[in-house]
């Protein structure tokens, strides 16, 4: 979620080492249907495919996330999902790229005037992150993992 002065909006967006899906807006509420009718089943699995057939795919455990319906979709399509700790954004590497948007967005333009203009300031920064800060990300998981399971879930420098 990004927020401004007027409101904020939810989008949700995904990265492989070598791909990125379109930013999507989310419009009210998520639930499990939502998030399997208008992101899993169009969005990862399309990106899924063009990745590898052994594609792990990473989600957290937010709530439609985790929805039955979803579990059921996922290992109907044989996608294969990484098991994910519960409050665990560290590990995340998502949380880091959310961060470089949000980063780009308040140096590269002015405060947006409404939620528009900031949906249209994040869909341009999404597009001109390059692809090799996603490609750092995915190279630092087993050092994210490592250092996880060393501080045994606590804070990492990640």
């Amino acid at each position: 979620m990004v927020a401004f002065g007027g409101g904020s909006i939810m989008v949700w967006g995904a990265f492989s080492f070598r791909h990125r899906t379109p930013l999507y807006h989310i419009v009210d509420n998520l639930t499990g249907q939502r998030y399997r009718d208008e992101i899993v089943a169009p969005l990862v699995l399309s990106a899924l495919h063009q990745i590898d057939v052994q594609a792990v795919f990473q989600d957290d455990n937010a709530t439609p996330h985790r929805a039955r319906l979803v579990n059921n979709f996922i290992q109907q399509a044989g996608v294969t999902r990484m098991n994910w700790p519960a409050c665990s954004p560290d590990f995340n590497p998502i949380e880091h790229l959310w961060d470089e948007l949000d980063r780009r967005v308040r140096n590269n333009h002015p405060p947006p005037r409404n939620l528009q203009q900031l949906l249209q300031f994040l869909q341009i920064e999404w597009q001109a992150i390059p692809q090799a800060f996603c490609r750092k990300l995915v190279n630092s998981m087993r050092n994210r993992t490592a250092e996880g399971i060393a501080k045994r879930g606590g804070h990492t420098h990640y």
